[in-house]
């Protein structure tokens, strides 16, 4: 049985052994300050990230983020997988010589597909609120656990609105989530094997950075209503303490913290951090922002993310309740493609336009707070 191109496994490549993250040399800081390479590799063959103990593990994250900015880590389909990555490349070369038909439908397909999987694997949104898919014709409403609350909802703009809670259920307003991958024709003619990553972040930075943004706006006017707001010059065990005692005041569990990854290097440099920290190692878990538990709360950053598709400001830190104590997520429809021409325009391009329909509320401003660094 082949293995089909639309679903091939991307991984973190090394951008010039060609191999896996795991099986490429391992990075750390050297005496100077700088990123380096030592012979050994980064990871075992069971994929756990080489490290002696908690505090080696805590530098060596720190390192490989600083990699992954660097461009000495990319994310695509590993040489390992040489089969898929043939198959991919004689799908994009397809799709080059298709004009609208079904080739070019599916390359957009392809890249809607790989959106979304991302969308569930990084999106602080989806991380940090319950996810209610919608049927057709369903009413999206949410179940309010804790009455007399402020709660904050992304409307159709999407604006953020705050609404005096006393009833059992609230209606989140929906809106569209869309994006829009136009090629010219020139670009086409010029493309390698890589048009379909290239687009692939394309529609991440325009779809999953998209309701990242609409997640912080409500994070943002949420958080001070109820909790102060941090303000600290070093990131430590009390500051964290500190933020965690907010929310956890009003019967509140906390289940995880969002955090600026320039906040690591002060997690480093404590030893008290690396006491309470239960590290994750298998490195393909680091890169897609999971850091693991301090005290019980799941670390999520996103640090390993391209540029372009951050949302944090430098020195932000973010707790959260338990997701069904925080709000939710509702989607209407999964995410779609549709291929696009504009040539009938006299515009030399073709692309993909796509959509989704989701409604995002924070039901209950009591279960988050935030910190800035200064």
């Amino acid at each position: 049985m082949s293995i089909s191109p639309y679903k091939a496994k991307k991984a973190w490549v090394h951008a010039k052994t060609g191999n896996e993250a795991g099986s490429a040399p391992m990075p750390f800081i050297n005496k100077s300050g700088n990123l380096a390479f030592a012979s050994s590799s980064l990871a075992g063959a069971n994929g756990e990230i080489n490290a002696g103990s908690k505090n080696e593990l805590i530098t060596a994250i720190a390192a490989l983020q600083r990699a992954v900015q660097g461009g000495a880590y990319s994310q695509e389909v590993a040489t390992s997988a040489t089969e898929v990555k043939a198959q991919r490349d004689q799908l994009v070369t397809a799709a080059l010589h298709d004009k609208d038909g079904a080739a070019w439908k599916a390359l957009g397909e392809v890249i809607g597909d790989e959106v979304h999987e991302t969308l569930g694997r990084q999106a602080f949104a989806h991380k940090t609120l319950i996810h209610k898919p919608l049927a057709r014709g369903e009413i999206g409403r949410i179940r309010i656990r804790k009455k007399d609350v402020i709660a904050y909802f992304a409307t159709r703009n999407p604006e953020v609105v705050a609404s005096q809670v006393r009833q059992f259920y609230v209606y989140p307003p929906e809106y569209y989530l869309l994006g829009r991958i136009l090629i010219e024709d020139a670009e086409i003619e010029q493309a390698s094997g890589d048009l379909l990553d290239d687009k692939y972040q394309d529609g991440l930075e325009q779809i999953l950075r998209q309701q990242d943004l609409v997640w912080k706006r409500l994070a943002d006017a949420a958080a001070p209503t109820y909790n102060n707001t941090f303000l600290f010059n070093t990131f430590t065990p009390t500051v964290f303490a500190s933020m965690q005692n907010q929310v956890m005041r009003w019967g509140i569990p906390v289940s995880q913290a969002i955090i600026s990854f320039d906040i690591w290097p002060d997690i480093v440099a404590d030893t008290e951090f690396s006491t309470w920290f239960d590290p994750v190692s298998k490195h393909e878990i680091v890169m897609n922002g999971y850091l693991g538990n301090i005290l019980g709360t799941a670390i999520h950053t996103d640090g390993f993310r391209y540029e372009t598709l951050k949302v944090l400001e430098p020195g932000e830190v973010y707790f959260v309740g338990a997701p069904e104590t925080l709000g939710a997520l509702t989607s209407r429809k999964a995410l779609s493609a549709s291929p696009i021409n504009l040539q009938a325009l006299g515009r030399p391009e073709r692309g993909w336009f796509f959509e989704q329909i989701e409604g995002m509320a924070i039901t209950n401003s009591r279960a988050i707070v935030k910190g800035r660094k200064f």
